[in-house]
């Protein structure tokens, strides 16, 4: 990196590699996972709690009879 001055302003140049580089911290994977985690931990909580229950529903209940009838 290195910078020069261009029409009387302080331009700085840096590399294509330079460039191109990402922070080096892992913020953003630290992020994905604890956001996998609460995600999974809801789901599991949810279905804990029977909100994915699939009881007998209205029509459930007129297809048991149309098999009584017809049998």
């Amino acid at each position: 990196m290195h910078k020069e001055r261009e029409d009387g302003e302080v331009v700085t140049h840096v590399s294509e590699t330079e460039a191109r580089s990402g922070s080096h911290t892992r913020v953003t994977r630290n992020i994905l996972v604890v956001s996998l985690v609460l995600v999974i931990a809801v789901l599991a909580i949810a279905m804990g709690f029977g909100f994915f229950e699939t009881d007998q529903t209205g029509a459930d209940q007129v297809n048991g009879n149309v098999i009584q009838e017809v049998g």
